[in-house]
C-alpha cells in the first residue's frame, strides 16, 4: 500500500513540475498555434483544420487538390496495428529497420506512430518530454505510458528516471515490448500503475478521427505537414470555382 501512495505522490509531483515548464500541447510541435507534424519515410499525417489554410477553402478542395499531385489517403488502425506486433522479438536498441520482427519499448511505439506519418523522439524519456500530460483517469487508446525500466535516463533525479514505455489500448490495457524473454505483449494498465516505478502518461495525437494519413508521391521531397499546406496554397488557383 505505501508503495502505491508513493507512486501516487511522484505523479502528483510531476504534474506540478510539468505544469510550471508549460510542456507541449498536444498536436505536436507548435509553430504560432499551427502544429507542424514531421513525416516518416512515405507518410505524413495532417490535421486539416489546424493546417493555416485560407477560410475559404474546404477540406474536399484540399484533399482534391493533393489527390491530383499524387498523394494517396491511408487507413490506418493503430489498434490493429499495435496487436499485430504482439510475439515480436524484443532486442535492445533494436533499429527501426528490424521493425516489425523485432523491437526495443521505444522503438515500438516510434514505430507505430510512423505508421502513421507521425515522428517522435526514438528514446523513452524524449517521448515523455514529447508529449502532452495526460490524468490517470483520463488515458486513451494511444496514449504512452512510462515506468522507470531497467536502465532509466534522467537529468538529476533518479527518482524521475524514465526507462520504459509502452501504448494504451482501446480495451485499457498496455502493449509494450517487455523484455527478451517476453517480446512483445499485452498487458493489465495495473501492471504498469500499481508499482512505485509508474512515471506517468503522455498523449501524442488529441483526437484521431481528425487526422488524416497521406502517402507521399516517391517524386516530391517533403519534411513535414507545413509542406503539404504550401502545396495545397501554391494550387489553389487552379481549382475550378462553381458557376454563379
Amino acid at each position: 500500500m505505501g508503495g502505491f501512495f508513493l507512486t501516487l505522490l511522484l505523479f502528483i509531483y510531476n504534474i506540478k513540475k510539468l505544469n510550471q515548464k508549460g510542456g507541449h500541447d498536444m498536436f505536436f510541435v507548435q509553430s504560432e498555434c499551427r502544429p507542424i507534424i514531421r513525416a516518416v519515410g512515405n507518410r505524413c499525417a495532417i490535421v486539416f483544420e489546424k493546417l493555416g489554410l485560407p477560410g475559404n477553402v474546404s477540406m474536399m478542395q484540399a484533399i482534391s487538390i493533393l489527390n491530383d499531385k499524387g498523394f494517396k489517403e491511408v487507413d490506418v488502425d493503430l489498434m490493429a496495428l499495435a496487436r499485430n506486433t504482439i510475439g515480436s522479438a524484443y532486442k535492445r536498441g533494436a533499429s527501426l529497420s528490424e521493425a516489425p520482427k523485432v523491437f526495443d519499448c521505444s522503438s515500438l511505439t516510434k514505430w507505430l506512430y510512423g505508421q502513421l506519418g507521425i515522428s517522435i523522439p526514438r528514446r523513452s524519456i524524449q517521448q515523455r518530454d514529447f508529449g502532452g500530460l495526460v490524468g490517470i483517469f483520463d488515458v486513451k487508446p494511444g496514449d504512452l505510458i512510462f515506468s522507470n525500466g531497467r536502465i532509466p535516463y534522467y537529468v538529476d533525479n533518479p527518482k524521475d528516471g524514465i526507462g520504459h514505455v509502452g501504448i494504451i489500448t482501446d480495451k485499457k490495457t498496455v502493449i509494450h515490448a517487455a523484455n527478451k524473454k517476453k517480446g512483445v505483449v499485452e498487458v493489465s494498465l495495473d501492471e504498469f500503475t500499481k508499482t512505485e516505478d509508474f512515471r506517468g502518461f503522455r498523449r501524442i495525437v488529441s483526437d484521431f478521427s481528425r487526422l488524416v494519413v497521406l502517402e507521399i508521391p516517391k517524386e516530391r521531397e517533403l519534411e513535414t505537414s507545413d509542406d503539404i499546406r504550401w502545396i495545397i496554397i501554391q494550387n489553389l488557383s487552379k481549382i475550378k470555382k462553381p458557376p454563379r
